[in-house]
């Protein structure tokens, strides 16, 4: 048994505390390394004085420990509607005998290391090339998607999602969660990949769908 199939054959309360101490970890170097004071004044520097935004900034900073108490229920969201979404597959395709609920919990849980490693690309890419950046800037960029090809004032609002969307993490995203169940259950290889792409890819497309409903909403 390699690595990596000992990694998905893990309890899921193993799993999703390694993801949970990932994600805390991460947003704590994202806070304390990318994000200071230059950065935010860079970012509202046209509409507060220095001294202002770092009066702002000390106070947004004294209210982070919020993040971290909502990222916990925030990801457990997360994890069981994208699971719910391809266990519907599963059902759907008549494997609901060979593979469970839980197990597709599991495998959504391990494969979020994919994005995880988006993060981390991230936060090393503004830390080692970026240079003089804002908020936005951190807001805008994405590793290894289409947003890329283009500046931070070429796109429109509505556009900057989904262009972040479509990225190399989803599609190794996708590999690694039917992997993961051709691993865990029962299922064959070809029948797990079919059932992720039928599930996984509608989701996605409805969920930018959704964002850019929101952010048309928003913008009336």
């Amino acid at each position: 048994m390699n690595i990596l199939t000992r990694y998905y054959n893990l309890k899921w309360l193993q799993l999703f505390s390694i993801i949970l101490v990932a994600n805390l970890l991460m947003i704590w170097l994202s806070k304390t390394v990318l994000i200071n004071e230059t950065v935010f004044y860079n970012t509202f520097s046209e509409q507060l004085s220095y001294d202002r935004s770092l009066k702002l900034f000390e106070s947004i900073r004294r209210l982070s420990w919020v993040g971290y108490v909502f990222t916990p229920f925030l990801l457990l969201l997360k994890f069981s509607a994208i699971s719910l979404v391809i266990y519907t597959g599963i059902i759907l395709s008549n494997n609901q005998e060979r593979v469970t609920l839980g197990s597709v919990f599991k495998v959504v849980i391990a494969s979020e290391i994919v994005f995880l490693l988006a993060g981390f690309l991230k936060l090393l890419w503004f830390y080692l090339f970026a240079g003089n950046y804002n908020l936005t800037d951190l807001g805008f960029f994405y590793p290894l998607s289409l947003i890329n090809f283009f500046k931070t004032g070429e796109v429109s609002k509505l556009w900057v999602f989904p262009l972040q969307a479509v990225n190399a993490f989803n599609i190794i995203y996708i590999f690694s969660v039917s992997y993961g169940l051709s691993r865990v259950t029962d299922l064959e290889k070809a029948n797990s990949d079919k059932v992720v792409l039928m599930t996984y890819i509608p989701a996605l497309t409805l969920w930018i769908a959704l964002i850019m409903f929101f952010s048309i909403d928003s913008s009336l």
